[in-house]
């Protein structure tokens, strides 16, 4: 070879170290590869490896040829074209460096909101693409779940899909084919119509609403949605919200219909030849002002109480109780202290008349609490004065009635509530330990009516606790690798299961609360010579507590007819703190009267609980803090007894030689949860009465059936008595079958029953549900689409069917 043509050959090829362009074209484009070639002047070609930078579009391949000139760039194998926005591969690129157009063959889009697969993509803008004999779809990894193809689609990143001639696909399967459809890809939210609702009640028709959603802004937007409910006639739902800052928002909620059927008392279904417009509203609002300082205001109001049962689907989550109105609270917080202000003003729903408002109802305004938090008085070594600290609790509050037209009750007064307390740690010796607590508890009424002296009581409270504890753990908790072959037949079947159901294996073990360590995901792991498996370790805690609950005094002054009022009738209470401190117990709800009689009282206390402690998954990124801080804490179960004995009658009515009359209520509560199945049972004897109160529930899953169980049984002076059950069966993995019903045996009528059917795809993107709800006097059909987010809520639908509440 001449030494010519040498020359020209090293003049025509270019090598230079890899961190140094190949081409540079001033600031429009630089060009890496581990080969370079000119030809002609303005044609180059790069040759393996090539990464080409054009203002913010980056290009890999592993051929690429430009043209100086017009500055278009062809690109074959493994093409990357990553962009502002988006990443998109495919094998063949075309790219106008000018323009910023191109074309991209066998293109595949991919982001965290949409997927695109098509024959041709065509890039018009930064912000625009053309594709052609393409497929969309929204779910992450699934794209055999469902997805849209279509002839021709236009995108708009952080905006719309449009797309023309569209087939509708699920689970590969053509299933509707769509002329046009729009499909929002958004970044942000937008203005435009969601998806209507449907639903039927019987005897009223199908009900149809189409909602409308408002973007107003970045921090506010609405929801208007018309309405038409059947026989009932036209209404609509409104919904505004606004946010005005980190924890400072508000949301208004509005149901409004002309009824053609609705007559105060009427309970068929008939037209009753004129409308009434009904409404039912809510306002929240919270205000966190700084760190210490916060308003909450929570307002419901409605024409007629019988909104609450005609549309309790809506009403039931925007109600708190028995009574609606005004609830507005606002709190000052320090280290030191506590103040807060509450204000309700509430209607009774619990009367007869659904239009009318209870003018007997007495209504709060306001309540001013302060707290002092605790405060150490002495703290030392020194047996008997290890640890002594005081604080104070109190509060005014004026109740007041609209009108009385009960002369027993006295019900228009102020009362101031106090509450000081001194806390004496003796010591603590090993696992024992001695306390004792003191508090004075002081009640004074001022009244509004004139010539009606004030009243006050008092009492003082000593709980004395010799407490000993001891704990027990069992196991390690840690990572172990683990060679393959190792593993059993069975624990490899384990993993095959989880992987089938979508689970990974420590989403399954917080689900099913397993007792042993994990394996990692079956697939993922075979290819590995070990794999990781985690082993957990147990700490079971046993508490042993003798508790002396006595009152040192107890004591009323002032107007008979008050005290009268409160003693002995818990109709004349304002509230719990109205009672007499040695007669609570007695009165009250049944709950209240689960307490231990406060009079002069031994009560014996067995806690148990069996705690897991798991290892996480450490990262040496987190300050080398992962020998301390890398656990996971969960309570498998619990069994505690309590049992109470009274000392001496002191007026009680207790016979000095009747065991019975002196053991106080017996309280047992326990709940274990294992690997198909939760139980948890709560009892309460009464020894005197011989009564009871008992709640127990159970689930159990199996491999194509979930069964759920739960029993309330109270059987003193409100006796209750309902029964909950229902069960799901899984005929198939993505189809499931399920009824739940709930029956009141004390009033002989059913509760609620619901029978529901959900399909839910193997790909965990979305769960289609078809409902019939009936519920006292209401029957209705519903459907849904829910949609996986990444919220907890969707795998607990999924995979726990009964750990949400349906009744």
């Amino acid at each position: 070879m001449s030494l010519a043509l040498i020359i020209s050959w090293l003049t025509l090829s270019l090598s230079f170290a890899a961190d140094e362009p190949q081409l540079s074209l001033g600031d429009k484009i630089s060009v890496f590869s581990d080969k370079a070639y000119r030809k002609g002047g303005k044609y180059f070609e790069a040759v393996g490896n090539v990464v080409i930078l054009s203002g913010k579009d980056t290009v890999y391949g592993e051929l690429a040829s430009l043209n100086q000139e017009t500055l278009e760039v062809k690109i074959e194998g493994n093409v990357r074209f990553i962009t502002k926005d988006l990443t998109l591969y495919g094998s063949h690129l075309a790219y106008n460096i000018g323009t910023g157009k191109a074309i991209i063959r066998n293109a595949r889009i991919l982001t965290s909101q949409y997927n695109l697969v098509a024959s041709e993509l065509i890039r018009v803008s930064e912000t625009e693409y053309i594709a052609k004999e393409a497929e969309f779809t929204t779910c992450k990894d699934c794209v055999e779940s469902w997805s849209v193809f279509g002839k021709y689609i236009r995108l708009k990143t952080n905006d719309y899909v449009q797309i023309r001639h569209g087939l509708a696909k699920i689970k590969g399967i053509n299933v509707l084919y769509i002329p046009y459809i729009v499909l929002p890809i958004l970044g942000r939210r937008e203005t435009g119509i969601l998806i209507p609702k449907i639903s039927q009640r019987a005897g009223e028709g199908i009900s149809f609403a189409q909602p409308f959603f408002w973007a107003i802004d970045d921090y506010k937007d609405a929801t208007i949605e018309p309405t038409f409910w059947g026989k009932r006639g036209y209404g609509a739902d409104l919904q505004y919200r606004q946010q005005f800052g980190h924890l400072r928002w508000m949301e208004l909620n509005g149901r409004f219909l002309n009824d053609s059927i609705y007559e105060p008392g009427k309970t068929n279904v008939d037209t009753s030849g004129k409308n009434v417009f009904r409404d039912f509203i809510d306002l929240e609002t919270h205000q966190q002002w700084n760190a210490n300082f916060g308003t909450h205001i929570f307002y419901t109001d409605l024409r007629d109480l019988d909104m609450i049962v005609d549309f309790n689907t809506y009403t039931d989550p925007r109600t708190t109780g028995s009574d609606h109105g005004l609830n507005a609270n606002t709190h000052y917080r320090t280290e030191k202290f506590s103040l807060s202000v509450d204000a309700l003003y509430r209607k009774n729903q619990l009367i007869a008349d659904a239009r009318e408002f209870d003018d007997s109802y007495v209504q709060t305004l306001p309540r001013v609490s302060f707290s002092l938090m605790p405060q150490s008085l002495v703290q030392s070594d020194i047996p008997g004065l290890q640890h002594i600290m005081m604080g104070f609790d109190s509060s005014y509050t004026r109740f007041r009635q609209v009108q009385n037209d009960d002369s027993v009750f006295l019900r228009n007064a102020d009362r101031v509530s106090a509450q000081p307390y001194l806390q004496w740690n003796l010591f603590n010796w090993g696992p024992v330990s001695l306390l004792s607590r003191y508090q004075l508890d002081l009640q004074s009424y001022k009244f509004e009516e004139a010539n009606t002296p004030s009243a006050g009581k008092n009492a003082g409270l000593m709980r004395t606790e010799l407490s000993f504890t001891m704990d027990k753990i069992f196991g390690l908790a840690y990572e172990q690798k683990v060679p393959l072959k190792n593993i059993s037949e069975t624990d490899l079947k384990r993993l095959r299961d989880r992987r089938e159901q979508g689970l990974s294996p420590i989403q399954k073990s917080q689900k099913e609360g397993r007792l042993v360590g994990d394996l990692p995901e079956f697939e993922a792991e075979l290819t590995k010579e070990n794999i990781t498996q985690v082993h957990n370790s147990y700490r079971h805690s046993q508490e042993f507590k003798f508790i002396h609950h006595y009152i040192v005094h107890d004591s009323a002054y002032g107007n008979e007819r008050f005290l009268e009022q409160i003693d002995q009738n818990q109709n004349g209470w304002f509230d719990y703190e109205d009672a007499y401190r040695e007669q609570e117990f007695l009165f009250g709800a049944n709950t209240t009267k689960t307490i231990i009689p406060p009079k002069n009282t031994i009560e014996f206390q067995w806690n148990n609980s069996l705690i897991r402690k798991s290892p996480k998954s450490f990262s040496f990124l987190e300050d080398d803090r992962y020998l301390r801080d890398n656990f996971n804490y969960q309570r498998v179960g619990h069994f505690n007894i309590s049992q109470g004995y009274l000392l001496n009658d002191d007026g009680v009515g207790v016979a000095e030689d009747d065991l019975n009359d002196r053991l106080t209520r017996f309280m047992l509560d326990t709940s274990y949860s294992a690997d198909r199945w939760t139980f948890s049972l709560q009892e309460f004897y009464f020894h005197k009465e011989s009564k009871n109160i008992h709640f127990v529930s159970a689930t159990r899953r199996f491999d194509y059936l979930n069964v759920m169980g739960a029993y309330r049984y109270e059987g003193l002076d409100n006796k209750i008595k309902t029964l909950s059950f229902g069960a799901q069966v899984r005929p198939t993995d993505i189809l499931g079958l399920a009824m739940v019903k709930q029956v009141d045996y004390e009033a002989g009528s059913d509760v609620s029953t619901i029978y529901s059917a959900d399909l839910m795809p193997h790909n965990n993107c979305w769960i289609f549900n078809l409902n019939y709800q009936q519920r006292l006097n209401v029957s209705r059909y519903s459907m849904n689409v829910i949609f996986n987010f990444g919220q907890e809520g969707f795998e607990r639908y999924r995979n726990d069917y009964f750990a949400v509440k349906r009744l």
